[in-house]
């Protein structure tokens, strides 16, 4: 669908060019923190899953988008010389058509006054997903439409639909013939949120496996992600909330070190592997052992890089501040054992655990002399030494107020942008550059060291007023890392676990503390020594 959708794009480019219509195309893509790489992978973040709230359209695909409108907003005088055309239909679904009719958008081609004083039109509100076919075949020369638009015929889309659909589902037009429209659905490439099974995709590998057939391993990966959604040994019940009382939360909402990463291998792996499939079909191209037909020129070249030198560092930046990582740059360690080392992890396929209740969220007490304010975190006195000399036109070292004791706190120097980014050609040029002494290099150091690293250098820019933040991230895993050392052999979520207490014990000490506050304001009298 991406080669699909950027074809699409490039000829709506050109027809406005030998048009000369005055139309700029602007393409939008997600924050890097909402990517799956940063936020599943990175972070540890569980897929939107059937049945839990769709918050990946909204970070996809809604915020996106949104945020290119108020930019383009911004240069008009008046808000109302916009219009914004969408293409959703009443008949999709029960809950898009009560959202339609909430703003006013129950009927094709009525402008809706929005929030921001512009509009919104959906073109096709009332029209059935028929007429969406027809409309499409009426624009198709080959047969005889009475529209042009931007190509000739739409068949690519057609071709598309009717394989994944198990190769049954087209549109038969002529004289007197019924019309039947494509159900299909295309989703992401490991869309966690069609259940058990994504059909459309399964349907395009079976019907045509010489054009889909190196989805394979994607569509497994996906499977993956299913199968073990309730498998609580992938968790990390290590939380992130501390309470009043001196507790973190015991909860396994997001996965462990050791998921992440196996989730890391399998993709790099299935990147290595779609590289080496392009590298053979191009040389059966250009041997001509394949023929030149429309399809097998599609599956010239990559076709797919789910981990890009970006999302690896934007996923490196993330495990070096995160509990189970033993060494610096721990994902560019997984990537040059893949990539130059030979390694290969192939997604083995697991029995789907059944579905169970998670536990419910429980509390660790941690005393004063455990707390992660006595961590390092982001301070780095040997930079801030040699940055004096290094970088003289910039300050050694950046002010941050201490997330914990509310004061003011050196810490490596960084960047700052409007939201966390990497520069892509940054993170080329440092992918390239990490050969084997980096490798065994970074085995020596710690984790955190990899992201003060990329901070000082400014190859990842913080978002502003967050640096604090990701200082406090880094004592709390120094903290956790610091306990498994202490504990020896002992494995430490399952220490916490043993130790926690519920919520309800939880919420009785908080109880009794706010009690107690208001006799401790309350001024008594003097007591001698013998009262």
């Amino acid at each position: 669908m991406a080669t699909y959708a950027d074809a699409m794009i490039s000829e709506l480019e050109m027809y406005c060019a030998r048009h000369n219509l005055p139309i700029t195309v602007i393409k939008v893509q997600p924050s890097m923190t909402s990517s799956f790489a940063y936020a599943t992978i990175g972070r540890g973040k569980l897929p939107v899953f059937a049945g839990a709230s769709r918050s990946c359209s909204v970070d996809w695909k809604l915020r996106p988008q949104q945020k290119a409108l108020k930019q383009l907003l911004a240069t008009l005088q008046n808000p109302g010389e916009m219009v914004t055309f969408v293409g959703t239909r009443l008949s999709e679904s029960a809950i898009r058509a009560s959202n339609m009719r909430v703003r006013g958008e129950d009927e094709s081609g009525r402008l809706a006054l929005n929030e921001h004083g512009s509009y919104n039109c959906s073109i096709i509100a009332d029209w059935e997903m028929e007429e969406v076919w027809q409309l499409l075949m009426a624009c198709d020369a080959k047969r005889n439409g009475p529209y042009r638009t931007y190509v000739d015929n739409f068949d690519w889309c057609l071709e598309l639909y009717k394989e994944a659909n198990e190769g049954t589902c087209a549109i038969i037009t002529g004289d007197g013939g019924n019309k039947a429209a494509c159900g299909s659905r295309f989703g992401c490439a490991w869309c966690t949120v069609t259940g058990e099974r994504d059909k459309s995709m399964e349907a395009l590998i079976a019907s045509a496996p010489e054009k889909h057939g190196h989805m394979t391993g994607i569509n497994r990966f996906r499977n993956h992600l299913i199968n073990t959604r309730w498998d609580m040994g992938r968790r990390d019940w290590i939380g992130r909330t501390y309470s009043e009382a001196g507790y973190v939360n015991v909860t396994g909402t997001a996965y462990n070190a050791e998921m992440r990463r196996e989730l890391l291998r399998y993709l790099l792996t299935l990147d290595v592997l779609e590289e080496e499939r392009a590298e053979e079909h191009d040389a059966r191209m250009f041997l001509g052992e394949l023929e030149k037909t429309e399809s097998n020129e599609t599956l010239r070249g990559i076709t797919f890089q789910f981990i890009t030198p970006k999302n690896l560092l934007a996923i490196d930046f993330a495990w070096s501040l995160s509990y189970g990582f033993d060494h610096a740059f721990p994902a560019l360690t997984e990537w040059y054992e893949i990539r130059v080392l030979g390694k290969r992890y192939l997604i083995e396929d697991v029995a789907a655990v059944e579905k169970s209740i998670i536990p419910e969220q429980r509390w660790f007490k941690l005393d004063d002399w455990q707390s992660p304010a006595l961590e390092q975190g982001l301070q780095d006195e040997y930079l801030e030494a040699t940055n004096k000399h290094r970088y003289p036109e910039r300050p050694a070292m950046r002010t941050i107020r201490d997330r914990f004791e509310g004061k003011e706190r050196n810490i490596v120097y960084f960047e700052e942008a409007d939201e966390m980014d990497i520069d892509s050609a940054d993170a080329v040029c440092f992918v390239d550059e990490f050969d084997e002494a980096f490798y065994e290099m970074a085995k020596s150091l710690a984790p955190t060291d990899s992201a003060k690293f990329y901070l000082n250098k400014g190859m990842v820019k913080l978002a502003k007023g967050k640096g604090a933040d990701y200082d406090e991230m880094a004592r709390r895993a120094q903290f956790w890392q610091r306990m498994q050392r202490d504990l020896g052999c002992t494995d430490l979520r399952s220490y916490i676990r043993h130790l926690s207490i519920s919520n309800t014990e939880h919420d009785a000490i908080l109880e009794s503390l706010k009690a107690e506050a208001p006799k401790a304001e309350t001024p008594g009298s003097t007591l001698d020594l013998f009262s």
